[in-house]
């Protein structure tokens, strides 16, 4: 199994052309994705274990069941972002970040399964 780096930050042609990619069930851990614009990306079943997404745009993406097991998410954008199913455990990424996110049967960053109160 090979691991993808990517340098994907805010000045990189990359960077900007990744908003809506289709990447369900890609392994990309350990992938370099900072500052990479992901917005409404197809990231389903994805293995994001040990990427590095700070300041990340995801917000509307499709992350359900994706791995996300320590990844740096700090100051990732998370709006709207479908985290349903996912493992976040151990992951960096704040509940500022995840308050609007869609995290129905997530594993968190402490281990704990998110159940909303509704």
């Amino acid at each position: 199994m090979s691991t993808v780096f990517i340098l994907a930050d805010e000045h990189s042609a990359l960077g900007k052309l990744l908003a809506g990619v289709e990447a369900s069930s890609a392994n990309l851990s350990y992938a370099k994705l900072g500052f990479a614009r992901l917005s409404q990306a197809n990231l389903s079943s994805a293995n994001l274990s040990g990427a590095n997404l700070i300041y990340a745009d995801l917000s509307h993406a499709n992350l359900s069941g994706a791995n996300l097991r320590d990844a740096s998410l700090n100051g990732a954008n998370l709006e709207g972002a479908y985290l349903t199913g996912a493992n976040l455990k151990n992951a960096k990424v704040s509940d500022y970040e995840l308050r609007s996110a869609f995290l129905e049967g997530t594993i968190m960053p402490d281990g704990s399964k998110y159940r909303s109160l509704n």
